[in-house]
């Protein structure tokens, strides 16, 4: 099988915790055969602070903070090249490796996802540490607003859980888990990775509706699409050529909850990563991600989290 080349879009913001990521990188080792781009944005001072220069008494301070800005740069270059010579030490080749420092323009967010439309096939960004909590309602988080607004390429979350190259995919037939297992199969290619393809039949009297009655031969034909799903991305894995020893499956039924039931599977299959299209058969489309997604990440606090669009 010919070496396949992704493109990865590495997101860094020059702290300690953004080193996590980059030791991510280091000991996930399909990535090693990837291109990376690790790309830092800076905030300069406005060229308006620097005018004050022309009035009394303002020298020194515009002084000081110049001397702050270049530091800061310096700072950034130092940490680059720290992050750099670490994943060449891991194996990567040095010539696959761009280090990217670029002005901020339109907000760290926005000028991430402009950066993402020129040809990647994934971004990594950092999700929030193990001991805190990564929800949707923390507004100002620039991860989650890349997690949200970021629809055209997959976002890959870093979590804190030691790799060991165990995979669950969450399969529930949609395209949008399609193109989840599709993009796996592409990223793990030719790799002795493990994968476990989890399906989940929620529960139809979770909500005690008495009223809503669900005949046994439609519970039957839904576990016979999600069997027919979770075969076809066998197919797709082993094509890729992922050994059949290497591809499990779990299929629930009856779950309370969807999400908490592929985060506790992933648990007991020791798998370090999940992966879920960003929507799934309850597509809703005046939503930016589903709602289960959502839940996963929330839930899975230190696993690496990949969501496919």
């Amino acid at each position: 099988m010919s070496d396949n080349t992704n493109k990865i879009l590495v997101a860094l913001d020059g702290s300690e915790r953004a080193f996590r990521t980059i030791k991510y990188l280091c000991t996930f080792k399909p990535f090693l055969k990837k291109e990376l781009v690790l790309h830092n944005i800076i905030t300069k001072v406005p060229e308006s602070y620097y005018d004050l220069k022309r009035e009394p008494g303002c020298h020194k301070a515009t002084s000081a903070v110049l001397a702050w800005e270049l530091g800061y740069k310096g700072q950034m270059k130092a940490f680059m090249e720290k992050s750099r010579m670490m994943l060449i030490a891991a194996g990567f080749k040095p010539e696959a490796i761009t280090t990217v420092i670029a002005e901020r323009k339109k907000g760290i967010a926005r000028d991430i996802m402009d950066e993402a439309q020129k040809g990647y096939d994934a971004l990594l960004i950092r999700r929030r540490g193990g001991a805190q909590k990564f929800l949707p309602l923390i507004m100002g988080s620039v991860s989650t607003k890349l997690v949200e607004k970021l629809n055209t390429l997959p976002v890959m979350l870093a979590g804190v859980q030691k790799v060991n190259h165990s995979i669950l995919i969450a399969v529930d037939g949609s395209e949008g888990a399609k193109r989840a297992v599709g993009f796996v199969a592409k990223m793990i290619t030719g790799s002795e990775c493990r994968v476990v393809l989890c399906s989940v039949l929620r529960d139809f009297d979770v909500y005690g509706d008495t009223d809503m009655q669900i005949s046994d031969d439609h519970i039957s034909a839904v576990w016979g699409e999600i069997e027919t799903a979770v075969a076809e991305a066998k197919q797709i894995l082993e094509n890729a050529g992922i050994q059949k020893q290497n591809i499990g499956t779990k299929l629930i039924k009856g779950a309370k909850s969807r999400a908490a039931a592929i985060v506790e599977a992933a648990k007991e299959e020791n798998c370090d990563t999940i992966v879920f299209g960003r929507k799934g058969k309850s597509e809703v489309s005046n939503f930016d991600i589903g709602r289960v997604p959502w839940k996963v990440i929330h839930g899975a606090k230190k696993m690496t989290v990949w969501m496919v669009p």
